[in-house]
């Protein structure tokens, strides 16, 4: 009797959470790919909060808020302008450099995700135009490219919280998806 009640508690924990839009995985799509996740141990993914903002995948703790949240993470896929991991990486770092001026940029990890789509991690520092400190993985899909980014207010919670990051990557899955537009003119 314990365990059917345990058992429907869960499930009604679970409906109020996808209900919320937080969810304990997701699937991201571009115009030239998707990928898959899962979220990290204690974080949540939410999938409507971060809509204003053009950010369809936000994460962050379980117990806070995307308003609220530090540190936080959000996933894209990148434009269709660029296909290539490191000539997308490039261009951020150029543009964030004219609105945040100087900053070093530093390679910390590279790898391969769960489903073996390379990837490497910069991290950014702050400056005294954007006091964020930062670290962005860049993963190469098929036609694509998938990012993260994981803000922090100081290097010292990104330390501490940097697990989430990895396991994200741990759990990234590409998916091979037909743009709805090429899947009409199949038919």
């Amino acid at each position: 009797m314990r365990k059917d009640r345990l058992v429907l508690l869960l499930l009604l924990v679970a409906l109020f959470a996808a209900r919320a839009g937080l969810t304990p995985f997701g699937i991201v799509y571009g115009p030239k790919g998707a990928f898959n996740i899962k979220a990290p141990d204690g974080w949540v993914i939410d999938n409507e909060s971060g809509t204003e903002q053009g950010l369809p995948c936000v994460l962050f703790r379980k117990g806070e808020t995307w308003e609220t949240a530090e540190p936080l993470m959000y996933a894209k896929i990148a434009s269709t302008e660029v296909t290539d991991a490191e000539a997308f990486a490039k261009k951020a770092i150029a543009e964030m450099q004219k609105e945040r001026g100087e900053f070093p940029v530093k390679r910390i990890a590279s790898g391969k995700t769960a489903g073996g789509e390379p990837y490497f991690v910069n991290e950014y520092a702050p400056t005294e135009e954007y006091t964020r400190a930062e670290r962005v993985a860049y993963i190469q899909m098929a036609k694509a490219v998938a990012y993260v980014v994981f803000s922090a207010e100081t290097k010292a919670t990104l330390e501490k919280h940097g697990r989430a990051l990895i396991q994200f990557l741990e759990s990234f899955r590409a998916l091979n998806v037909t743009p709805p537009e090429k899947e009409k003119k199949a038919r």
